[in-house]
Order: C-alpha cells, then sequence, then structure tokens
C-alpha cells in the first residue's frame, strides 16, 4: 500500500480521477507506474496517538486550570529555591547574578536575601552604598 502525499486529478477516456492526500492505494494501482513520485510508503502506527512532548518550560507552566506561559517562572515564584532546592544564597554569586535575582524576587525574598548580603559579603553594589566592601 502507498500513501497518496498531496491532492491531484487525471483524467482517463475523458473522465477525471481525483486522488486526495492521505488516500491509499494499492501497490500494483496503475497511477503509481506515472505519479509514482506523489505516493509515500506508509508508517506503522500502533493504532494510539502519539502524546504531544512538552518543552520543560511548557510542562512546568502549563497547569491544569492555569493560563500557559512560554517563559519559565521567576525564581522567586519557586520561594527562593534555586534549581537544586537550596535558597538562594548571594554569598555564592556574583554582583550581577545576585543583582538579576534581586530584580525578579518577591519583597520578603528580597529583603531575606539583602539581610544574608549585609551579614556576609557587604557589597556596597548589592547593599545600595551601605556596606563595608565591593
Amino acid at each position: 500500500m502507498k500513501r497518496c502525499t498531496e491532492s491531484f486529478t487525471i483524467w482517463r477516456d475523458g473522465a477525471p480521477i481525483a486522488f486526495v492526500a492521505g488516500q491509499l492505494v494499492d501497490d500494483k494501482h496503475p497511477i503509481l507506474k506515472s505519479h509514482s513520485h506523489l505516493f509515500g510508503e506508509l508508517e506503522a502506527s500502533s493504532g494510539h496517538a502519539q502524546p504531544a512532548r512538552l518543552t520543560a518550560v511548557e510542562q512546568a507552566t502549563a497547569d491544569p486550570g492555569q493560563p500557559r506561559a512560554l517563559t519559565p517562572p521567576a525564581p522567586a515564584a519557586s520561594g527562593g529555591a534555586g534549581s537544586d532546592g537550596k535558597p538562594f544564597d548571594p554569598g555564592e554569586h556574583g554582583a550581577p547574578d545576585v543583582l538579576a535575582y534581586l530584580k525578579d524576587a518577591d519583597e520578603d525574598e528580597r529583603a531575606r536575601v539583602l539581610a544574608l548580603e549585609a551579614s556576609g559579603r557587604k557589597r556596597k553594589g548589592i547593599l545600595g552604598g551601605t556596606g563595608a566592601k565591593e
């Protein structure tokens, strides 16, 4: 069996014969002699539709009953936990990373991270000029 890949019409003895995309024809059908380029092999199927695969971002943000978002949630949305499950620690990150994290964090998370920075490295660029060192 072969499957027609695009619709076309031929005329035989003054009558149109139409072939539609997806139509199956026997391997010995005479149309295959002149139009074999318009037919393809059948693909094996188990009879069950394959589930659509979602990217990790879509899976994480397409919860039932929620509008689908195509961007990952902000780090603060996970309660301050990073990808490894530990809370964000400004001492383990450079100043640009900390500032980027603070920009997206909610008020409580921002206060927590700034308190850790004030008790740790005390970088002026993060604390706004009140810290002791850069």
